[in-house]
């Protein structure tokens, strides 16, 4: 899920109302379940509170839909009688969750969600490659068309055979040249952590080859794909979303590792508990917010209008100058989210890491 997405939503005025439920079709009577299921939950929002153009909005956005394949989830927010969050998720939820509140509830779309690592992928052969970059800001395509004659070496011998077979050599290089210069750029243009190398053997050596030594460490080779006519994509997909999978997970647990070296040096630039977590986001310390949904539980902070400006008690709000009259009082695991996404920073869902009262950071600087 895009960060900047996610940012824009909860600048909004609110109240939202936020709900996860089960999507599922992977039964004959998948649509009345979930007709039945949807009627429950626009129950429960009303009850909550909800706005009638918001249920209109909701219900409009359910009956949109196409159906989903196989088991899945889906994550609504919606507020002023707008859809701000519509996204399907890679399982169904835990527990269905349904809320009308101040601020949106984003914890389970931010677990959920496949975690975005911008990436190139890049799909070759000796005339040339098709280019995919994703970053936080979407994606974008390229094709390179290099020299396509003569592009395969001739067999047997002949007076112009070593003219011919150096020709080949050359022309190829210069094809993977070029493919190399665009995926530096794309790589460079998206900020990216991971480029997919995917196609011809020889090709992608070729490519690999020319490519700087400071991409080297991204570089992930696949044998999947191809430029060819035929092609299935599928399992180059497939293969794609494993190895971006495969490292965002090392990146969660690089985040993971980092805050425990902090917390155990003296000095180090590391909290954990509401109390302390809550002060570095006022103070626009935080680096990296780590939640665990599950131990938070239902704990509540104060917010001020400004959602940075959380607090476990309304006294320390209201010391930094703010008037009781604009505070709220919140959910902790739909403040705090907000809150980094407002100022900016990073958060990592973790699950079973222990943190006091579920939540703890990494610092830019010590507070």
């Amino acid at each position: 899920m895009h960060t900047s997405t996610l940012r824009q939503v909860t600048v909004r005025e609110g109240p939202f109302a936020s709900v996860y439920f089960d999507n599922s079709h992977d039964t004959e009577d998948a649509a009345a379940r979930l007709d039945l299921r949807w009627r429950s939950i626009r129950k429960q929002l009303a009850d909550e509170g909800a706005e009638e153009r918001t249920l209109s909005a909701l219900d409009a956005a359910v009956t949109a839909a196409p159906p989903s394949e196989g088991r899945t989830g889906r994550a609504l927010v919606a507020e002023g009688g707008e859809i701000v969050l519509d996204e399907e998720l890679v399982e169904p939820p835990l527990r269905e969750v349904v809320r009308v509140a101040p601020q949106p509830y984003l914890l389970p779309l931010l677990r959920l969600s496949p975690a975005v690592v911008p990436h190139v992928v890049v799909v070759v052969d000796k005339t040339g490659a098709d280019l995919f970059a994703v970053g936080e800001d979407g994606a974008e395509e390229r094709t390179v068309e290099g020299e396509d004659h003569p592009v395969h070496k001739v067999r047997g011998g002949g007076s112009a055979y070593w003219n011919i077979q150096h020709r080949v050599e050359a022309v190829a290089e210069r094809n993977a040249a070029e493919v190399a210069r665009e995926a530096v750029k794309l790589a460079d243009a998206v900020g990216a952590e991971v480029l997919v190398l995917a196609g011809e053997v020889q090709a992608r050596a070729l490519v690999r080859d020319e490519l700087p030594p400071r991409g080297t460490e991204k570089v992930v080779e696949l044998e999947q794909g191809g430029r060819a006519d035929g092609s299935a994509p599928e399992a180059l997909e497939a293969e794609v979303r494993r190895v971006l999978a495969e490292h965002a997970e090392r990146r969660r647990q690089d985040v993971i590792d980092r805050f425990r070296a902090e917390q155990g040096r003296d000095g180090g630039l590391a909290v954990d508990g509401l109390a302390r977590t809550t002060a570095a986001l006022r103070s626009a310390a935080v680096e990296t917010l780590l939640i665990d949904g599950e131990s938070l539980a239902d704990r509540l902070v104060w917010v001020a209008g400004d959602p940075t400006q959380v607090a476990t008690t309304k006294e320390d709000l209201e010391l930094s100058g703010t008037g009781a009259e604009a505070l709220t009082r919140c959910r902790a695991d739909e403040a705090l989210p907000a809150a980094v996404l407002a100022e900016g920073a990073d958060l990592v869902p973790v699950s079973g890491e222990g943190l006091a009262e579920g939540v703890g950071a990494i610092l830019r600087f010590a507070v």
